[in-house]
């Protein structure tokens, strides 16, 4: 706009200054048009005139006039400006007559209605003895100027939309060049604070942002090294933890274990008397009795049972005496149907049906302890039994693994709670009423079956009621702490 307003500025004082000499040289010719006499000249008169004239295409009319402001000759506006409003142009007498007098040429900047400008511009002329004898009046455009501003301003405008297009151009590529590394960092970032430290940049060029690219990497590979130091040192926490759990986990069963062989041994004392004079007073009628009679077949079973509870009074001791068990050749088919046949009479068991499953048709025997495996048949039995009410059914599965032989017990009773799973094997932990139970049963199970290197675990829960594993080695191992899949034991 500054080099525009300038150059309009150039162009008004350039038309000024040639219209100030347009006039000094025309107005000796104007007069000797006349001759000292201004008739109202003809059309040929005029025709001459605006051709002596017209090489001025910015000539709106010229008059004369007499010092004293007199109008001695008016022409009719030139055949470019017939249709131009000159009606407007009006002076003040005055000031007029005032610049009439000047022995200089004047000029002033007239506006019309229609928005153009006249050049109003009064030159003297001077007779032979260099006295002013008349004064001439121009009226000149300013249309060539607004023309050549109005051309100006579109060049102007065109190199200005031309050059902001460029600028928009030139900016979109600087800004995407700019903004796209800056959103693959911001990406990035943001991949890594969602904790993917997998994601790298690939620097390019050698600007501020490549260097903050490479700078990026190297953040995210040394976040990558302390995360896997840091794995690896909880994965180590973890383990030692655990480790520790079952340390101590073990050292509170042996101080449970401790206090129940104590328990035990009173109560196996005050047990062995009353069965002692059971015993003893059985063997006696024995002896009343011939061989056949089922008085005497009764009595039998009744020494039978006795002997075994003082087995298992015996075994109650063990917990605080440890006492080795006496393994022998054992056929676990037949020793299963025998408990099953010795509980069937029982109240308890009259409306529970039990099934022994063989699923491979057979089973070797192993070298165990069958009173203590009896004991653990007829504990699992008896909860089974309890848990159902006397009433359902209770299905024992034999089948044999490479190394070992497989007793599952599963029942069709309540089953055993998730939040209980974990407690099941604990010493005095009971799910019966109180008063129903000690406990014990479970524990001293498990127990006995880690005696004879075995393993006994709970079943994963898989419809309703409960079931046990008992794993029973082939050849007799040692004493088993190991931590099964689901449920441990040791």
């Amino acid at each position: 706009f500054a080099l525009e307003r300038n150059q309009s500025r150039q162009w008004e004082d350039y038309l000024r200054s040639q219209s100030v000499s347009f006039a000094r040289f025309s107005s000796p010719e104007i007069l000797k048009q006349f001759r000292g006499s201004f008739p109202q000249p003809d059309a040929a008169h005029l025709a001459g005139m605006y051709d002596f004239l017209g090489f001025n295409r910015d000539l709106v009319r010229f008059a004369v006039y007499s010092p004293s402001g007199r109008l001695l000759f008016e022409s009719p506006p030139f055949p470019d400006y017939i249709d131009l409003p000159l009606d407007q142009v009006l002076s003040d007498a005055n000031e007029l007559s005032m610049r009439l007098r000047i022995p200089r040429p004047t000029q002033q900047t007239v506006y019309l209605a229609d928005g153009g400008r006249l050049l109003d511009l009064v030159t003297p002329a001077f007779g032979p003895t260099g006295e002013q004898t008349v004064a001439v009046r121009f009226l000149i455009s300013f249309d060539s100027v607004d023309r050549w501003v109005r051309e100006m301003r579109m060049a102007f405008l065109q190199v200005g939309f031309i050059a902001l297009l460029g600028a928009l151009f030139l900016a979109a590529g600087i800004a995407r060049r700019v903004s796209r590394p800056i959103t693959r960092l911001t990406a990035g970032a943001r991949a890594i604070g969602q904790g993917d430290l997998q994601t790298r940049l690939t620097p390019y060029g050698h600007d501020e942002i490549a260097t903050l690219a490479q700078a990026f990497n190297e953040m995210a590979d040394s976040l990558q090294r302390s995360r896997s130091e840091l794995t690896a040192k909880n994965f180590d926490l973890e383990k030692s933890y655990d480790d520790l759990r079952q340390v101590q986990e073990q050292l509170i069963r042996s101080e449970r274990l401790a206090a129940i062989g104590q328990l035990a041994a009173g109560v196996s004392h005050e047990i062995d008397n009353p069965i002692g004079i059971i015993l003893g007073y059985a063997e006696l009628l024995t002896d009343e009795f011939p061989v056949g009679d089922p008085r005497r077949d009764d009595l039998l079973g009744i020494i039978e049972e006795c002997r075994r509870c003082r087995r298992i009074t015996g075994g109650l001791l063990g917990f605080a005496r440890t006492p080795s068990p006496q393994r022998t050749w054992v056929d676990l088919q037949r020793l299963l149907t025998d408990t099953i046949a010795s509980l069937q009479p029982q109240k308890l068991f009259r409306d529970v049906r039990i099934s022994l499953i063989l699923v491979d048709g057979h089973t070797d025997s192993v070298i165990v302890d069958a009173d203590q495996l009896r004991q653990i048949m007829v504990n699992f039995l008896l909860n089974s039994a309890q848990a159902m009410d006397g009433s359902g059914q209770i299905v024992l599965s034999l089948f044999q693994v490479s190394d070992a032989v497989i007793l599952e017990v599963s029942d069709t009773g309540p089953g055993v709670a998730e939040a209980l799973r974990t407690r099941i094997f604990e010493p005095y932990f009971s799910t019966k009423a109180s008063g129903e139970g000690t406990g014990l049963g479970l524990s001293l199970c498990r127990k006995l079956i880690e005696e004879i290197g075995g393993r006994l675990t709970l079943c994963p829960s898989v419809g309703e009621g409960a079931c046990f594993r008992l794993q029973i080695p082939l050849v007799s191992g040692e004493k088993s702490f190991d931590r099964p899949d689901d449920v441990s034991i040791g």
